[in-house]
C-alpha cells in the first residue's frame, strides 16, 4: 500500500467512516470534507498525522491541509469512499443536515473552490506562458510583430477568452448537470455572430428576440453568468428527468434547456452577471485608488489570514481571477505573494535558530514548499499557529513588502501563487519592484521573527533568540 492510499484510509477512519461523511471536494491544497456529525471525527488525531501540516474546522466541514499532492490523496479517498445510499448522486450535493449547519459564507466558498480548483494548474501554466512571453518580447529575443509571438499570446490568454466555458465545465460537474450542454449555452454567447451584435466596447445595446427587447454584452472571460445558468440549468435538468419518460430525455431535454436558456441567459442572466462584474470592478479600482501604498499593505498583511481560515477563495475567485481576465493584470495578486514569502522569511528563521531537529527540517521544508510551489500553508500551520510570534512576524513583513509594491504600481498578469517559480507571472514593468518587495517581505519575517523570538520550550531556539 503506498502513503497516499495509507493516508486516504487514516483520514476516512478519523473522520467518522463512511457514513459520517456526506460531501468530498478539494482546492490546491486542502482536502475539504463535509461531515454529518463532528463529534465522530477526531481533529486532533488528523493533525498529528505526518503528511497533515494542519486542520481547519469551520461549521461541520473540516479543511485537512495535504499540500501540492492533495489531488492523489482526494483520488485515492474517493476508490475508499463508499458513498452513502441517503447522499444524493452527484459531487455536488450535500445532506440537508450537513447543508442546515453551514452558513450561506461557508456555503459559497465552497461552492467557489469546487467550480475553480481544477482551473487552478491551467490558469497558472497559462500564466508562466505569458509570463515567459512577455519576459522575451522585453529582452528583444522574440519580436511582438511575429506570428511566433501570435500563437503564444494566443496558447497563453485562450483560457481567459473561454473562461466562461471552462467554469460551465466544472459548474456543471458541481451541480451535477450536463456538461456539454452547459458548454453550448455559454458558447452561444461568445459565437463570432453573436459578439457583432454587441456594440462597443461596453455593449449594452438592444437587440429583440420575438419581438421581446435584450440587452448585448460581452460576454467572454466572464464567470458569473456561467455559474449562475448552469445552476438553472441543473434545476430544469433534474425536474425534466423526474418528470418525463426516459426515451425522451435524450432528445427533449437538450432542445428545451437550450431553447429557453440561451434567450434567458441573454435577457437576464448575463446582464445580472455582467453588472455584478461592473461592480466588483469598480469596488477593487475604488480600493486600489485610495492609496497604493496602504492598499498592498492591507492586502499583503492579511492575506496569510485568509488563508488560515481558510476564506481567501472568496476574493481569489470573485475578484482577482475576473479582474485578470477582463483586464490582463491584477495589483492584487501581487501584494497577495508577498504573504507566502513573509511566512517563508519566518520559517527560515526558525530555520536558523532551532536546536530542535525535526523542527528545523519542517522549516526548511515549509521555506521550500514557499519557493517552488507558492504553498504556505505548511509554514502557517507548522509554524505560525503553532508558535504565534512567526505568523505575526509572517503578516508583518508581507504588509511591508506590499507597501513596496503598492509604492510603484506593481500589477501580475496572471492568477499564480507567489513562489520563485513563478517570477515570470510578474514580468514587465514593475518586476524588479516585484522581486524587490518580495525579498522585503522574506527579510523583514525573518528579521521580525528573530526580534520576536519562539517563546515556546518545544521550539528549542538558540540563546539569542531569549
Amino acid at each position: 500500500m503506498d502513503t497516499t492510499e495509507q493516508l486516504a484510509k487514516q483520514l476516512l477512519s478519523l473522520m467518522g467512516g463512511d457514513e459520517n461523511i456526506s460531501y468530498v471536494t478539494h482546492c490546491a491544497t486542502r482536502l475539504r470534507v463535509t461531515l454529518r456529525d463532528r463529534t465522530l471525527a477526531s481533529k486532533e488525531e488528523i493533525e498529528s498525522l505526518e503528511d497533515v501540516p494542519g486542520v481547519v474546522e469551520r461549521d461541520g466541514t473540516l479543511q485537512i491541509v495535504i499540500g501540492t499532492n492533495v489531488g492523489d490523496v482526494y483520488d485515492a479517498f474517493m476508490k475508499i469512499w463508499k458513498k452513502p445510499e441517503n447522499t444524493e448522486d452527484g459531487e455536488g450535493s450535500f445532506s440537508q443536515k450537513s447543508e442546515e449547519k453551514r452558513n450561506l459564507f461557508n456555503q459559497f466558498i465552497g461552492l467557489v473552490v469546487s467550480i475553480f480548483s481544477p482551473l487552478l494548474p491551467l490558469l497558472a501554466g497559462a500564466g508562466l506562458l505569458r509570463g515567459f512571453t512577455i519576459l522575451a518580447n522585453q529582452l528583444g529575443w522574440l519580436s511582438t510583430e511575429s506570428t511566433t509571438n501570435l500563437i503564444l499570446e494566443n496558447a497563453a490568454t485562450a483560457v481567459f477568452y473561454f473562461l466562461p466555458l471552462l467554469v460551465a465545465m466544472t459548474s456543471a460537474k458541481r451541480f451535477n448537470t450536463s456538461p456539454y450542454i452547459a458548454v453550448a449555452i455559454l458558447g452561444a454567447l461568445i459565437m463570432p455572430s453573436f459578439m457583432d451584435l454587441v456594440q462597443s466596447d461596453e455593449g449594452g445595446n438592444m437587440i429583440k428576440f420575438m419581438g421581446i427587447p435584450m440587452p448585448v454584452f460581452d460576454y467572454t472571460s466572464q464567470v458569473i453568468p456561467a455559474i449562475i445558468i448552469v445552476w438553472i440549468q441543473s434545476l430544469m435538468e433534474h425536474f425534466m428527468k423526474r418528470k418525463l419518460p426516459h426515451s425522451l430525455h435524450m432528445i427533449v431535454i437538450p432542445t428545451v434547456l437550450l431553447f429557453i436558456l440561451v434567450p434567458v441567459t441573454i435577457g437576464i442572466v448575463g446582464p445580472i452577471g455582467n453588472y455584478i462584474s461592473i461592480g466588483i470592478a469598480n469596488a477593487v479600482g475604488w480600493l486600489t485608488g485610495i492609496n497604493q501604498i496602504i492598499t498592498g499593505a492591507f492586502i499583503g498583511g492579511i492575506w496569510n489570514i485568509l488563508i488560515m481560515f481558510g476564506v481567501h477563495w472568496a476574493p481569489n475567485t470573485m475578484v482577482i481571477i475576473p479582474e485578470i481576465a477582463e483586464t490582463g493584470t491584477s495589483a492584487l495578486i501581487a501584494y497577495g505573494a508577498t504573504a507566502n514569502l513573509g511566512m517563508a522569511g519566518a520559517a527560515f528563521a526558525i530555520f536558523l535558530r532551532t536546536r530542535n531537529m525535526e523542527l528545523k527540517g519542517l522549516s526548511g521544508t515549509s521555506m521550500i514548499s514557499v519557493f517552488l510551489s507558492g504553498i504556505v500553508e505548511p509554514a502557517i500551520y507548522g509554524l505560525g499557529i503553532r508558535f504565534k510570534s512567526p505568523l505575526v512576524a509572517g503578516c508583518l513583513g508581507a504588509a511591508l513588502g506590499g507597501a513596496f509594491m503598492g509604492a510603484f504600481n506593481v500589477v501580475g498578469n496572471a492568477f499564480v501563487f507567489g513562489g520563485l517559480t513563478t517570477i515570470p507571472a510578474f514580468a514587465g514593468p514593475t518586476l524588479w519592484a516585484y522581486i524587490v518587495g518580495l525579498a522585503i517581505a522574506f527579510f523583514g519575517g525573518m528579521v521580525l521573527t528573530l526580534l520576536f523570538g519562539v517563546k515556546d520550550p518545544e521550539a528549542e531556539m538558540s540563546k539569542k533568540n531569549k
